[in-house]
């Protein structure tokens, strides 16, 4: 996404309340009880600690009914002072931010306080460089740049644990599964690191760029080319599983993919630049359907089944709309003008539905089930919210913002 415009398992969330302990104090309660307290609520909270949240990169969140939906009400806000392309991966009651420049806060959620603030960037030039998605694994903080380097930091310090230089330009936003990040570089390799020490365990060659970001199902790792081919691949091993090019098989076209993929229900779903939405079987690799928008699409597409409504994929457009497309049919549900290009990705928290575009200037969220606006607020970003599962940060183009609801 931003100047490269690029893109990319559902997991119940549990939700934990801290009993008034603290009011208790004249009773023998301590900082200590307070600081145990804390640290058990925040360890109840839902990680969201990449993009696209879960290893499939559905971009979704289940929520209990009047617990995360709108009225959402501002509690605090913090600048980076630069753009902000990507989320932040948020574990421990903790959102790791990085802004343009590379500059990589460590917010604790509770109470917005800045634990460390370091620039992660090995050039440290000043200057804007491009990085993608921070990826929180195992203690560690993941940071991967344009111009090559695959940064690991204490996620607790932000102290550097190691650097490894990778051939080529780095625009595919990592995935860290079991110990291992697997990410795409623009020499046309898929690579796979440990987590640990930076060693690279494999690589497999594509034909074409890799700008999109790869996806993690059973073993196995899904990626797409910028010259319009989806690749399956044996996560510990590299090894082929199958490859379709969608340039070959029915609609063809020429389109690339920045959009990342999201693995649900038994398929694949991508939205190729131009404008194509795909679905491919999972196993075979087989186009099950695909939706043409209107224009392209730069997009990663979020996938769920809320409750109450059938399997979705949600996607927008350069056609200045947002889709809902049935998961296994490929038809549409239902479409919303959303009054500018939809440049990044949605995510699902809840029964809502959130995009954002900056013709407009603001993120909106849509009820899944009436289809209509609930949340609007002046601010735009690509990926415009995530949520712990408690409460909801919005991504502006400089901020992160704190939301909860306003019944709460």
């Amino acid at each position: 996404m931003g100047t490269r415009k690029k893109a990319g398992g559902i997991a119940a969330v549990a939700l934990a309340a801290v009993v008034g302990a603290l009011a208790l104090a004249g009773c023998g309660s301590s900082g200590s009880n307070a600081g145990a307290q804390a640290s058990a609520a925040e360890a109840s909270l839902a990680p969201w600690p990449f993009f696209g949240r879960v290893p499939e990169r559905t971009h979704y969140l289940p929520a209990q009914p009047r617990t995360l939906n709108p009225p959402l009400r501002e509690t605090w806000s913090i600048s980076t002072h630069a753009l902000i392309e990507f989320p932040p991966a948020v574990a421990g009651g903790v959102a790791y931010v990085v802004n343009k420049y590379g500059n990589a806060k460590a917010v604790r959620l509770r109470d917005r306080k800045i634990l460390w603030e370091r620039v992660t960037d090995p050039k440290n030039s000043g200057t804007p460089t491009d990085v993608t998605a921070p990826v929180y694994h195992r203690g560690k903080v993941f940071f991967a740049y344009v111009d090559g380097n695959l940064v690991a930091v204490d996620a607790g310090t932000g102290k550097p644990a190691w650097t490894r230089k990778l051939t080529g330009h780095l625009e595919s936003s990592p995935m860290a599964v079991g110990g291992t990040l697997y990410l795409g570089t623009d020499k046309t390799n898929v690579v796979a690191v440990r987590a640990a020490d930076g060693k690279v365990l494999w690589q497999f060659n594509s034909p074409g760029a890799i700008k999109a970001s790869p996806s993690f199902h059973r073993g196995r790792v899904f990626v797409a080319d910028y010259q319009g081919a989806m690749f399956c691949l044996d996560a510990a091993s590299g090894k082929l599983v199958w490859r379709t090019n969608t340039t070959r098989v029915a609609p063809f076209g020429d389109g690339g993919f920045y959009s990342s993929p999201a693995i649900a229900f038994g398929r694949v779903y991508a939205g190729r630049d131009d404008g194509t939405v795909f679905a491919f079987d999972e196993r075979t690799g087989k186009v099950s359907w695909s939706f043409p928008t209107g224009d392209f699409v730069y997009g990663s597409p979020a996938v769920a089944r809320v409750p109450g409504t059938p399997p979705t994929v949600y996607i927008g457009s350069y056609d200045e709309h947002f889709y809902a497309l049935h998961a296994l049919s490929g038809k549409r549900r239902w479409r919303y003008d959303v009054g500018g290009p939809v440049p990044g990705t949605a995510t699902v928290i809840g029964r809502t539905v959130y995009t954002s575009s900056f013709k407009t200037r603001e993120t909106i969220g849509i009820d899944i089930h009436t289809h209509r606006k609930t949340f609007q607020q002046r601010q735009a970003g690509y990926t415009p919210m995530v949520s712990d599962g408690r409460r909801l940060y919005l991504i502006g183009y400089y901020e992160l913002i704190g939301l909860a609801p306003a019944r709460g």
